[in-house]
């Protein structure tokens, strides 16, 4: 292939290979102006892009970039950076690209930084959706950021404070379950592929893929304060599509990897089935029949039939439990916000306050032996 000079209005990309190109530009320094040269291994298209990022960090006249060339030469590299360093989620950064794609490229991308409009934004802004305006706003906001930042242009248009288009009338449906409603459900449920991450849920705080990710030979099963409860390792979780599992570690946040401790009788039939499921060469409590596990769809499909399902989404069980083991079994704010996996506020949240697995454990039994329940269940 021959080596082919492509000139632009700064620089010029020399394309050596497919995938190997040389960026030639000139520059300013303290001794004079300097030929730079640079070689890179990419795609065209992406040499394109450094080029025009350099172009914007050194040529003397310091175009006005557009929105666009905001977004691929300052936005993307920076989200990756986030992305790698464990600051930002590629769940998350994946919707904001979606929403750039779909929503804002098409009417920003061309527009100079410095030639957004108010009158236009608002006007655009008020045929989109409520929850579509919001992130867009959010996504352009941080984008053109870097402008303002990078000394192009003196103010952000995207930051002026904008009308959002109000939210339809739907609400999520908000309902819990109270004690005897979730011992209810529970009766209801016994035998089912749902009844094991409801246990997970609704007796021990997990979020709904977190239910859908635990492997049938991380339950044990201990005995504190007279108390026996399940201990379930919580690090992974099953998304709304497909059926693989996250990697171990991999959950809504560092702190989200905890041990969930579910006091009997729910932790002792968290255990028998357990043991079937083991006994029947299965691996997943939410196994799905074929040696996967479930996603949070099928569960949530799943769950629907049931009595309850009508007013309480399986996403609200893991409320119910933080209201009912606050205020039926007695059990202190502290332990069950670690217990959800839920940082503590303050210095001592972040730095002192570090109780081990076993201790949440201990303090959950004794609480749930002193609330009556624990005699309650040993008189059945």
């Amino acid at each position: 292939m021959a080596n082919k000079k492509r000139r632009r209005s700064w620089g010029s990309v020399t394309t050596i290979t497919r995938d190997k190109h040389v960026l030639r530009w000139m520059e300013n320094t303290e001794n004079g102006r300097k030929r730079r040269s640079r070689t890179v291994r990419c795609s065209y298209r992406e040499a394109c892009q450094e080029l025009a990022r350099l172009q914007v960090a050194h040529a003397d006249d310091r175009p006005v970039p557009t929105v666009g060339e905001c977004h691929d030469v300052w936005w993307l590299p920076w989200m990756q950076r986030r992305i790698a360093d464990g600051l930002t989620k590629q769940k998350t950064f994946d919707n904001y690209e979606l929403n750039w794609k779909t929503h804002a490229k098409q009417r920003w991308e061309n527009v100079p930084v410095d030639s957004v409009k108010p009158v236009e934004v608002q006007k655009w802004l008020l045929e989109l959706p409520h929850a579509t305006a919001n992130v867009s706003l959010t996504i352009l906001r941080r984008i053109c950021d870097f402008a303002v930042q990078y000394e192009v242009v003196e103010s952000n248009k995207f930051r002026i404070s904008y009308e959002i288009p109000k939210q339809s009338a739907y609400k999520k449906r908000g309902g819990l379950l109270t004690l005897e409603q979730a011992d209810a459900a529970l009766s209801e449920l016994r035998g089912s592929l749902v009844e094991a991450p409801f246990i997970l849920a609704c007796f021990g705080g997990t979020r709904t893929g977190e239910a859908c990710g635990v492997r049938a030979d991380e339950v044990t099963l201990i005995e504190l304060h007279g108390v026996r409860m399940a201990l379930v390792p919580i690090v992974r979780m099953v998304g709304e599509k497909g059926c693989d599992a996250t990697p171990d570690g991999v959950l809504k946040n560092a702190q989200s990897v905890r041990t969930a401790a579910i006091p009997e009788p729910y932790g002792t039939r968290l255990h028998e089935i357990t043991c079937a499921l083991l006994s029947d060469g299965r691996e997943w409590l939410a196994d799905r029949g074929d040696g996967l596990p479930l996603n949070t769809h099928a569960l949530n499909r799943l769950w629907e039939p049931y009595s309850l399902a009508a007013d309480v989404p399986f996403a609200n069980l893991r409320k119910s439990w933080r209201t009912f083991a606050q205020y039926d079994w007695g059990i202190d704010y502290d332990t069950l916000e670690l217990l959800m996996g839920h940082k503590l506020p303050g210095v001592t949240g972040t730095h002192y306050l570090k109780p081990s697995p076993e201790k949440l454990a201990e303090a959950l039994a004794k609480a749930y032996a002193k609330s009556g329940f624990h005699r309650k269940v040993q008189a059945t």
